[in-house]
């Protein structure tokens, strides 16, 4: 039985990383330590310059968990050096509530915490769920096929040094393990978009974020361009950069 490590970026309360324990149930034991609030899109920070504020407590779903006053990298860090008796067998970071393909694993704190696992060896998968307007996601579903890839990938070397992203499309198609692609990471950023607003007084101007995910454009067969046609995307990512 492994000593298993789960986090996220969304936070001790995301629906997200019930989904992902229960995808794990069997594999070993299980301990929840994840940022106390949503950190998404804090990509590899570290906290250095506070205290990182650590509660120990009994979660309504989760069962017991520590929640953290900080990063998703702090978890793992904080996990590693200071909470866990135990070394980590395997981190599983996730289930993300929307996709981190492309460019998205230099932003997302969820990918940045299997990132810091694997700098400090550990066995890592990031995994991402992807969101469609409209769309009500099925956490069911989720927990599902997560299980099934991670037992897989259990089987496997490492992308050595390296961890894997795994990203599901909004609508998990049924026969999930026929739609399974290994795929490398989307080098196509999402198109940029704000909407500016300017202060009454004039020397003030607001911007808020106004992309549109699912319009980049696609240059062969990505991460990226499976989720957005209903697949099921696994990456290998090596620490040393190249995809």
């Amino acid at each position: 039985m492994m000593n298993i490590l789960l986090t996220n970026d969304d936070g001790i309360d995301a629906p997200g990383i019930l989904a992902a324990q229960e995808a794990l149930a069997g594999l070993g034991q299980v301990h929840v330590i994840a940022p106390r609030t949503q950190r998404s899109a804090c990509s590899h920070t570290i906290t250095l310059s506070r205290t990182i504020a650590v509660e120990p407590m009994q979660h309504a779903t989760l069962g017991p968990v520590h929640a953290v006053d900080g990063t998703p990298a702090d978890c793992v860090r904080l996990a590693v050096a200071a909470l866990l008796e135990e070394p980590v067998d395997l981190l599983i970071s996730g289930i993300n509530a929307g996709a981190n393909s492309g460019v998205d694993v230099f932003y997302s704190g969820t990918v940045a915490a299997a990132r810091e696992g694997a700098i400090l060896g550990i066995r890592a998968i990031a995994i991402s769920q992807g969101l469609r307007q409209g769309l009500e996601t099925d956490w069911s579903a989720a927990t599902r096929v997560s299980g099934m890839i991670i037992r897989e990938l259990l089987k496997e070397a490492l992308p050595g040094p390296g961890f894997w992203s795994v990203n599901l499309p909004p609508r998990i198609p049924n026969e999930p393990r026929n739609h399974v692609h290994r795929v490398p990471v989307s080098i196509q950023p999402t198109p940029l978009g704000f909407v500016r607003t300017n202060r009454p007084d004039g020397r003030l101007m607001e911007f808020d974020y106004d992309a549109a995910y699912w319009r980049r454009e696609v240059d062969g067969p990505s991460d990226y361009s499976v989720i957005r046609d209903g697949g099921i995307a696994i990456s290998a990512i090596p620490l040393h950069g190249r995809f």
